[in-house]
């Protein structure tokens, strides 16, 4: 990994490479990702260049991507699927499909901002019968702040976030460092995050089994709070000044309490995409 702070130029390249995540997020409208990957832009949002080797320069973004991903629960389909979309960065405000960020003040090299995030549903008790009698796991908006921070050993993110839409009532914390590896055109970051899962989040949208829903073979079930463990992989490729490509590797590693979980019964699930986007110009 590279210095940060011996090297501002490369600071900078590795803000850009960064960025690539930003797109492949949006394009995809895909707000199954963890969202550990969205928020770790902010840590060196302040740096974003904006020349023809950036892989998502300022302004629009369009494009696509092909994903597919694993369900939370044991009976859940996997989902597969091409998708279009599109994305706006800026010097303090961006916006990524399912979620945007601005950022509203700068320390040194930390910066905070806030945050917004439409959470789609992911349980339908019309998708199979063995959901029967199950409450429908709806989506939510949130609302939350954070903190990023650019340091010589990589990229450091926290924040918070809560339902502000009545839906689960629940919040969430995030704790995300990431190491981003640049060289010209391309870029790779490995990182790794944790998340904390306050009760009321678990339970609605991780596996909790109320009174009511509870049914043979489906006994009721309380989550209480829960971490996971969030590791992954992006590498991006700037092709030209109108096109780049990029993939995503993610997973969401469960803590015991959602493994036992009767809907759940499996340690993890994963994100794969491969996107390209166009520079609108």
């Amino acid at each position: 990994m590279h210095n940060f702070k011996s090297n501002s130029s490369q600071i900078k390249v590795a803000a850009c490479r960064s960025n690539s995540l930003a797109a492949l997020l949006a394009l995809g409208l895909c707000s199954a990702m963890p969202a550990a990957h969205a928020d770790d832009l902010l840590a060196i949002r302040a740096m974003l260049g904006d020349t023809e080797r950036s892989p998502v320069p300022g302004g629009w973004t369009v494009g696509g991507v092909a994903y597919t991903g694993s369900s939370v629960y044991k009976d859940g389909p996997n989902t597969t699927l091409p998708v279009p979309g599109g994305i706006y960065i800026g010097k303090d405000f961006m916006y990524l499909g399912d979620r945007a960020f601005y950022t509203f003040a700068r320390q040194g090299s930390m910066q905070f901002y806030g945050r917004l995030r439409l959470r789609l549903g992911n349980l339908d008790p019309a998708d199979t019968s063995k959901w029967e009698g199950m409450e429908k796991r709806k989506g939510q908006l949130e609302a939350g702040l954070g903190v990023g921070l650019v340091s010589d050993v990589g990229l450091w993110t926290a924040r918070f976030s809560s339902d502000v839409s009545g839906r689960s009532k629940g919040t969430e914390l995030l704790f995300n460092w990431s190491a981003p590896l640049v060289h010209e055109r391309w870029m790779v970051m490995p990182g790794v995050g944790a998340m904390w899962r306050q009760d009321k989040l678990a339970n609605y949208f991780f596996g909790g089994v109320s009174a009511a829903e509870a049914a043979p073979g489906r006994p009721a079930y309380n989550v209480g709070h829960a971490w996971s463990v969030v590791p992954s992989l992006v590498a991006s490729y700037r092709i030209n000044p109108q096109w780049l490509i990029g993939g995503v590797l993610s997973a969401d590693v469960f803590s015991d309490t959602i493994k036992n979980s009767p809907l759940v019964q499996q340690r993890a699930r994963y994100d794969i995409l491969f996107g390209v986007g166009y520079v609108w110009r």
